[in-house]
């Protein structure tokens, strides 16, 4: 039975990324490695990456509209400004194929690493698994479409949780680097602390103190111009899409954050293993962080396995449950209607992966994916009556000096723009439904935790 479930889902794998993809968007290959690649260009002519002076370095690029404003900011850590700066000096299209290697090479060692977190073998039908849950788990193939650093930033993480020093490079991306916190009462967290002042340390040497400063203040500015916009899956944005008002949006954000964290406590006094704790923190972290994008739910997918793989027939559900929710992209069915079937295809897919993973299977567990993919097709019906418009393609016209601008006030006109600061309660339903898998997966987690000391295939510690 699993390899014949392989075999259906390895299929439905290549039809999604070979016959089934939407249609392409205008812009540069991984959209986001322009804002690297251009921050990298920039410093190394002695501009500051963090203002307008980046979008001169982006307007040349292959795929940008020159002929109209669409800056893309950058917000990394001044640490990186370096390595993007030595990226810079290749052409555009060979450092996007070293970029887009790299990438790969991250997700491979995130599907590695999980497999042997669950505490499977490798194994050829192990390792076709967790290749097929790895390319049907939305964020993680969004993240590589984008050509997001969080991909090699949840590596290093999890890296990390066997060769602390690791954790150095997980703070390219500080709100994936926080699932690390996990480890608080891990004998390696001075390892994690020591790491991280390191981190900030080179950031120091990079930009000087007047540069962190710069950079956190440019970092609160971004996260404001950008809080409640349809491309933040966080609960503030959520609930401004359902109506609340901004004042009203940014207290409920405020309280989940509060009962994420407060949850988080309690899992941590729970007398678990680190691998444990690592799950609940990832599967918490998107309900606790007020800056948080679709892809940066890759975090998600170590927990969905995990516990997938580990739980009884009790938990097994829910855990599963919820990672075939986090694995959607949701609001993607409103931005790419015609992106559904491949929706569909990868995320059925990564629901056989799951079953087939586990030791044992029985043909009943296949009811979970059918109601996922059964929620994912009346959810396309009510996505494609609401179509959610995509940066920069819908994007009409911006205030005429916006060159002039903060680069964070400009992000925002831009946004505003688009049409992403709307507010929809379908688009907000449908980002719910995201955080709805984590905290599913937060659940299994805290019922695995109960019973662990009962348990007959205990979590093993990633060490």
């Amino acid at each position: 039975m699993r390899i014949w479930l392989l075999a259906i889902a390895a299929l439905a794998v290549l039809a999604a990324v070979f016959f089934e993809r939407p249609h392409a968007t205008p812009g540069p290959p991984m959209r986001d490695f322009e804002a690297y690649y251009a921050a990298g260009s920039t410093w190394n002519h002695g501009g500051d990456p963090y203002s307008q002076a980046i979008w001169p370095a982006e307007q040349p690029l292959p795929g940008v509209n020159s002929q109209r404003y669409e800056a893309l900011p950058f917000v990394g850590p001044p640490m990186l400004l370096p390595v993007f700066a030595v990226i810079a000096r290749m052409p555009f299209l060979t450092a996007n194929v070293f970029w887009r290697a790299l990438l790969i090479a991250a997700l491979a060692v995130v599907a590695f690493v999980t497999l042997r977190m669950a505490g499977n073998r490798f194994t050829a039908v192990s390792i076709l698994a967790i290749s097929v849950a790895a390319l049907g788990f939305g964020p993680l193939t969004s993240a590589l479409a984008l050509g997001q650093i969080a991909l090699p930033a949840f590596a290093c993480a999890l890296l990390s949780l066997a060769w602390a020093p690791a954790s150095f490079l997980a703070w390219m991306q500080p709100n994936i680097a926080l699932t690390l916190a996990s480890q608080v009462r891990s004998r390696r967290v001075f390892a994690f602390a020591i790491a991280a002042l390191a981190f900030g340390a080179a950031c120091v040497a990079v930009g000087g103190i007047g540069g962190i400063q710069h950079y956190v203040a440019v970092l609160q500015q971004h996260a404001f111009a950008e809080r409640f916009s349809a491309i933040q899956i966080t609960p503030a944005s959520i609930a401004y899409g359902f109506g609340a008002s901004e004042q009203l949006a940014s207290a409920i954000g405020t309280v989940v954050t509060l009962a994420a964290v407060c949850c988080w406590a309690l899992l941590m006094r729970e007398r678990t293993d680190a691998l444990t704790r690592f799950c609940s923190a990832c599967a918490l972290l998107p309900l606790a962080m007020p800056f948080f994008h679709e892809h940066d739910l890759l975090v998600a997918f170590v927990p969905a396995v995990v516990l997938t793989v580990r739980a009884d027939a009790r938990t097994w559900p829910i855990a599963a449950f919820g990672g075939l929710l986090a694995a959607t992209d949701w609001l993607g069915l409103a931005q790419r209607p015609d992106g559904a079937l491949q929706t569909l295809l990868l995320v059925g897919a990564f629901g056989l992966a799951l079953v087939a993973l586990r030791e044992q299977t029985h043909p009943r567990m296949l009811i979970v994916p059918g109601v996922a993919l059964a929620a994912i097709a009346v959810a396309t019906a009510f996505a494609h009556a609401h179509a959610a418009p995509v940066w920069p393609d819908a994007m009409g016209a911006v205030p005429p000096r916006i060159g002039h601008a903060d680069i964070a006030a400009a992000w925002n006109a831009q946004q505003r723009a688009t049409g992403l600061l709307a507010q929809d309660p379908v688009w907000a339903a449908l980002r719910c439904l995201s955080l709805a898998g984590c905290a599913l997966i937060a659940v299994a987690t805290a019922i695995s935790s109960r019973y662990f000391a009962r348990s007959r295939n205990p979590l093993p510690d990633p060490a």
